[in-house]
This record gives structure tokens, sequence and C-alpha cells, in this order.
């Protein structure tokens, strides 16, 4: 599954449409990772799609690592076909991802 960034943009401009001024949305996007130099490739990809990493912890976990990542700049269907993506690829062992409303600028995590 692959998401462009012109896709990324304009669904994320259109959720935010009506009665929603002054807030933002953003993505906290949870990972089991086998190890935590697959980062690299993740963070490549979501430049590539336009998406803003606001926000990055990694940790190690059992055999694996998990990583938990604040994105700005993306959609929400945008952040769940990513998410799914990263399945499918097998890039990630689980991923989830759950989307927030935010007043503009708020802080991270």
């Amino acid at each position: 599954m692959s998401v462009s960034e012109a896709d990324c943009r304009k669904s994320a401009t259109s959720e935010l449409v009506g009665g929603l001024a002054g807030l933002e949305l953003q993505h906290d996007l949870y990972l089991s990772l086998p190890d935590w130099r697959v980062w690299e490739a993740i963070s490549g990809r979501l430049t590539s799609i336009g998406a803003e990493v606001h926000s990055l912890q990694i940790s190690k976990q059992g055999d694996g690592f998990t990583a938990r990542c604040r994105l700005k700049r993306l959609s929400s269907e945008a952040a769940r076909t990513f998410s799914d993506g990263l399945l499918d690829d097998g890039v990630a062992q689980r991923a989830s991802v759950e989307h927030l409303m935010l007043a503009a600028g708020a802080a991270a995590l």
C-alpha cells in the first residue's frame, strides 16, 4: 500500500474543515520493531509522503524494540494506511495508530 504526499495533505486539510478552527490533527504511531535500525527506513517513508515527525521514543522491549512517534501533516486515512503498510511489508511486527485533535501548536509527548 502506498500513500502519495498530495493525498495526505488534501485529506488532512479536508478533515479539519468546519467548526474545528484552532485544532490540529496529529497521530501517535505505536510500533513493535525487530531492530531499532529499521527506524531509518520508516523515517524515509514518512518523509516521502510529507509527514512530519514531531517526537520519537524508541525503547528496548524483550527481543525487540518499541517505537512511539507523534506525526503531523497526515490525514487519519493516510496514517492508518501507513501503519498497515509497515505490517504488510514486514517492517513492523505490530503497529497501531491513535488519532488526536489538539490545540494548534500543542506540545509533544
